[in-house]
C-alpha cells in the first residue's frame, strides 16, 4: 500500500499521518479543510497521486490524503472499518458491489483502462517481444512461445485485485481463441495462485523495471505513465468492449474462498463513500477533468450510472446531469 498526502503548505512528514493539517509547523493543527480520503485500485496511483490529488487541492484547497491496493482487497478493508475512506476508485463494479448496501448504493463509469503485457526492454527475449508489439508477428506466436519457453512472467492476485482474475481469464481466452493445446493455460499460468508469478498491483511494474521480470501484467495507461513498451491486446483479450460482455463470461477461474469468477468488461469506477462533502466534491471534480484523465494516459467514457441515483450525492448528481 501506498500513501500519499498533498496540502497547500510544507510542514514536518511526522505531521501528515498525526493530523492531515494545512497549518505551518508553529501553528496548531487546522480543522477548517480536512483531508478528503480516496482509497484506490493500485494502477490507479499515479492518477490519483500526481495528478487529481494536487490538481483538486489547488482548486478546492481541501487536502488530499489517498491510498491504493488491489481493489478487492481494498473493498474489505473499507468494509471492515479499516481504514477511512469518503471515495473509492475500483476496476470494474464487484469490488464497489461487497460495499453495498452498507457503505454505498451507487457507482460512475468513468474511464477505459484496456489489460495489455509489459515486456522489459533488456529481456533476452525482447526482441521477440518487440516482434510482437510491432504486430511483425501475430500475437498467437507469443502464448505459444510461453508454452514452451522459460520466462520470467509476473501477475497480481485474482484472489484480490481484478487484474490479476483479467490476466488469467485473458490467457484462457487466448486459447481458445488461437486454439492452443489444451494444457496451455496450465502450461503459461501454473496455478491461479502460483507463487512464482504473483505480485502485488503496486510492485510489478517496478519488478519489470528493475529486470527480475520478462513479461507483466499491466493496463495500458500504466504502461504509458511508465515509458513501459507493451505488447497490444485485441478487444477480444484486453477486456475493454462491453459488446463483448458474453464472449468475456465465457472464461471462468474458481478461487478458493471467493468462487468462480467470470471476465467481465473492465473499466474505472468511482463511488462515495459516507456522506462527508469532500468525497462528493471530488468525484464531481474527477468527473469534470477529462483533461486530467488523458493526461495520465485513461480514456475517459461518457459516466454511466449503476445502482441508485437518489443515493448520489447532489455536487455528483449536478454533473452528471449536465
Amino acid at each position: 500500500m501506498r500513501w500519499r498526502q498533498w496540502a497547500l503548505l510544507a510542514f514536518p512528514f511526522w505531521l501528515l499521518s498525526a493530523c492531515g493539517s494545512t497549518a505551518a509547523p508553529q501553528s496548531p493543527p487546522s480543522t477548517a479543510n480536512p483531508p478528503v480520503q480516496v482509497v484506490y485500485a493500485g494502477s490507479l496511483a499515479y492518477l490519483n497521486d500526481d495528478v487529481l490529488g494536487p490538481a483538486f487541492t489547488r482548486s478546492t484547497h481541501i487536502p488530499y490524503q489517498g491510498r491504493g491496493g488491489g481493489s478487492f482487497a481494498m473493498a474489505h478493508q473499507i468494509a471492515s472499518n479499516l481504514i477511512p475512506a469518503d471515495v473509492f476508485e475500483s476496476i470494474g463494479t464487484q469490488p464497489i458491489q461487497q460495499l453495498e448496501p452498507a457503505k454505498t448504493h451507487w457507482a460512475v463509469e468513468v474511464a477505459a483502462t484496456p489489460l495489455a503485457i509489459a515486456y522489459n526492454p533488456h529481456s533476452a527475449d525482447a526482441a521477440f517481444f518487440q516482434s510482437v508489439a510491432e504486430h511483425k508477428r501475430p500475437l498467437r506466436d507469443l502464448f505459444t512461445f510461453l508454452t514452451s519457453h522459460p520466462v520470467k512472467l509476473g501477475r497480481t492476485n485474482p484472489a484480490t485485485d481484478p487484474q490479476g482474475q483479467a490476466f488469467y481469464l485473458m490467457v484462457e481466452l487466448a486459447a481458445k481463441q488461437y486454439g492452443l493445446p489444451p494444457d496451455a493455460v496450465s502450461r503459461i499460468l501454473g496455478a491461479w495462485n502460483n507463487p512464482s508469478q504473483v505480485y502485488s498491483e503496486e510492485g510489478i511494474l517496478t519488478q519489470l523495471q528493475a529486470g527480475g521480470l520478462d513479461l507483466a501484467s499491466t493496463y495500458v495507461p500504466e504502461a504509458v505513465q511508465r515509458h513501459l513498451p507493451y505488447i497490444p491486446l485485441p478487444a477480444s483479450l484486453n477486456f475493454s468492449d462491453p459488446a463483448l460482455a458474453s464472449w468475456y463470461h465465457s472464461a471462468s477461474l474458481t478461487i478458493p474462498q471467493v468462487g468462480t469468477v467470470h471476465g467481465t468488461p473492465l473499466a474505472v469506477w468511482v463511488t462515495t463513500i459516507g456522506s462527508r462533502k469532500q468525497g462528493a466534491d471530488f468525484v464531481a471534480f474527477l468527473l469534470q477533468r477529462a483533461d486530467l484523465w488523458r493526461q495520465a494516459g485513461y480514456e475517459p467514457l461518457k459516466p454511466t450510472l449503476q445502482g441508485q441515483a437518489a443515493a448520489v450525492p447532489s455536487a455528483v448528481r449536478n454533473v452528471l446531469h449536465r
